[in-house]
This record gives C-alpha cells, structure tokens and sequence, in this order.
C-alpha cells in the first residue's frame, strides 16, 4: 500500500501547479470593457459668486471604453478612452455679469494594471498610468443693467465654445473583476491629479481642480 499511496501523494503535487498555470492568464490574452462612470471634480458651484471665472466642478456621470493585453501573467497593458459628463454653473460676478460656465473632459489614457490572482472567480486589480486630457468649455454672459427698462435690462450674450488646449493627468485605482473565465462584472476607482498650465489658467483665472475621484461599474470580456 506504501508505494501506491506514494504515487498518489506524487500525483496530486504534480498536478497542482497544473491547474494552477491554467487558471493564469497567458502572455497574449487579450481583453475589453466598457461601462458607466461617476466622477467627482471641485469647482465653482451654481450660484456662487466669483470676481473671476472659475471652472465649474460637480458630480457628473460619463462612460469609459478600454482594451488590453496580458504581457505577463500577472500584468496587462491597456488604453482606455472616456468621457465625464458636463459640469456647468451659474456665477454672478461683477458689475450686473453672470458667467454661465459649461465644460467637461475627454480622457485618452495607458495603464498598466496588476492581477494579483489572474483567470479566479475573483481578483483585485491595482492599476497606474498616465493620459492626456481634452478639456472642453462653453461659455455664455448674461448683463443686468439697473438702469434701463425691465424689458431691456438683461443682455444675453452668445453662448461660445473655445478650443482648450490638452493637459496631462497620472491616474492610480484599484478594480475588483468578478466572473468566469470569459465575462466578469468589473466595479472601478480612479484618482487623478491634472497639470494646470499657463493656458488654462488663462481661461479659469479664478481656478481650476486639479484632483479628480471617480468610481465605475464595468463589463470585461476576455478572449
């Protein structure tokens, strides 16, 4: 019986690291997703009076796209194009002017993410990288002139977009992927910190966030 339960015991401590290079992901696996994202930015808020224009912040909902691929088993490169949705706001100001702000973000980003238990049920995700931001802004001026008659006394001028120049973000998160082997739920949090250059400042001179925090709730598909 020595022998036999010898070849088990073999048996089994051979097969183990079997199954468990299967469960891992291989280098070339490819993967997407896709889903909605809440993000949540400082800012001037509707109301609020400013001496300048400040970018206005909020609590917007956007949507995020990305692909990757497993360059080991335990790390994946990615790209990831998203959107957050418009904040806007309302800012009395000086001498009877009200800026009525419009703007959002465009995101094109890389990321390099850890997969601490790749191909489980269940696996935490760090991630960091950097992107490029887009930063789209409308803009509208509404005078209140005392003076003249009720029907006269508000000026409304046109709402006018301008073409804001592109910063550069490091974005760092954590996602927890939850499925089989090829489908999974994938909720997301993000933090970014962008650069303010001279040019935006220029355009927000009473300020502009720097931070970002966003959550998210994906669907992965692995190939």
């Amino acid at each position: 019986m020595r022998p036999v339960a010898g070849v088990l015991v073999f048996s089994i401590l051979a097969l183990k690291p079997v199954r468990v290079a299967m469960a891992q992901k291989r280098a070339g696996t490819v993967y997407v997703l896709a889903g909605l994202t809440v993000a949540l930015q400082d800012g001037a808020s509707d109301g609020e009076y400013q001496i300048y224009i400040t970018a206005p912040g909020g609590t917007t909902l956007g949507w995020s796209v990305a692909g990757g691929v497993f360059v080991a088993s335990h790390v994946s490169v990615e790209g990831e194009w998203s959107w957050t949705g418009m904040m806007s706001a309302r800012e009395p100001a000086r001498y009877g002017m009200t800026y009525v702000e419009e703007r959002r973000d465009r995101l094109l980003g890389a990321i390099v993410r850890f997969h601490t238990r790749p191909g489980r049920r269940v696996d935490i995700e760090p991630l960091a990288g950097v992107a490029a931001v887009r930063h789209d802004r409308w803009s509208q001026i509404e005078t209140y002139r005392s003076y003249l008659p009720p029907e006269r006394a508000v000026e409304i001028g046109p709402r006018i977009r301008y073409d804001m120049l592109t910063s550069a973000a490091v974005i760092v998160g954590v996602d927890l992927r939850a499925g089989g082997r090829h489908v999974a739920f994938v909720p997301s949090f993000r933090v970014r910190a962008t650069t303010r250059g001279e040019d935006i400042v220029a355009y927000y001179p009473g300020g502009f966030p720097k931070w970002s925090i966003s959550g998210g709730a994906h669907v992965r598909f692995d190939f």
